[in-house]
């Protein structure tokens, strides 16, 4: 019984001085001042070297490419200057979507007509803008920077994060 009784009051003991410990203040480090002016550096030389790469892109192919104020790069071929698809139109295209690295991320010849909803898909955002730039009928050649693409991050299936994509589509309908 004596041996129990000390084995409680140890433990109320040990327990007792655990409770009147206090965790050391630790200094939490206050950012950098020019933190904000690193990452604006960092992207600014990011978005320097695409538009580096994108105008090569655009040499190799011979394309004569307008900017819009977004920053993608397009040219239609003939324009018919018809009605043009709105937000919420369903549209089909054809033609082949890849990266500059020559991987293919759609082609209609293998993957068949691609359709999705203007402004309501999780399409690449240049993407949407160029169909809305087309009439039914208007074929295109775009190059779509990363930032109007998939971002730092890319699509987390084929597309890596960074990349610009190549387009040659055909608005085939606007529904």
């Amino acid at each position: 019984m004596g041996q129990v009784k000390f084995l409680l009051y140890s433990l109320l003991f040990f327990f007792l001085m655990a409770c009147q410990r206090h965790a050391p203040i630790v200094d939490i480090p206050q950012p950098k001042a020019d933190y904000n002016e690193e990452k604006i550096a960092v992207n600014q030389e990011i978005a320097r070297r695409e538009a580096a790469d994108i105008e090569l892109i655009a040499k190799r192919y011979n394309w004569n490419l307008i900017q819009t104020e977004s920053g993608l790069l397009y040219q239609i071929l003939q324009p018919k200057n018809e009605q043009k698809p709105q937000k919420g139109n369903l549209v089909q295209i054809e033609g082949s979507i890849v990266l500059p690295d020559g991987t293919t991320i759609y082609d209609s010849q293998t993957d068949g007509i691609k359709e999705f909803i203007v402004n309501g898909s999780d399409d690449a955002v240049g993407l949407h803008e160029l169909v809305q730039l087309m009439s039914k009928g208007d074929q295109a050649q775009a190059i779509i920077p990363s930032f109007l693409a998939y971002g730092i991050t890319g699509d987390g299936i084929m597309i890596p994060g960074l990349s610009s994509l190549i387009c040659e589509i055909t608005l085939i309908n606007i529904k």
